[in-house]
């Protein structure tokens, strides 16, 4: 029982470890961060910034 909130925070790391690395749809993984194709006539998708660098929509954490 006195280690039961050690156990608690274990779980609760792994559980961000695994989630962490999913992006939302429709965003793919491009090196560490969630990328889409910017539009030709558009904007990026709500949640996301153009970035000039690598010509893509970067998804905000």
């Amino acid at each position: 029982m006195n280690f039961s909130w050690l156990t608690i925070f274990i779980l609760a790391l792994f559980a961000m470890t695994v989630s962490a690395k999913n992006c939302p749809a429709p965003f793919e993984k491009h090196g560490n961060k969630c990328t889409i194709k910017r539009p030709i006539h558009g904007e990026c998708p709500h949640g996301s910034q153009y970035s000039a660098n690598i010509n893509l929509c970067v998804y905000k954490n």
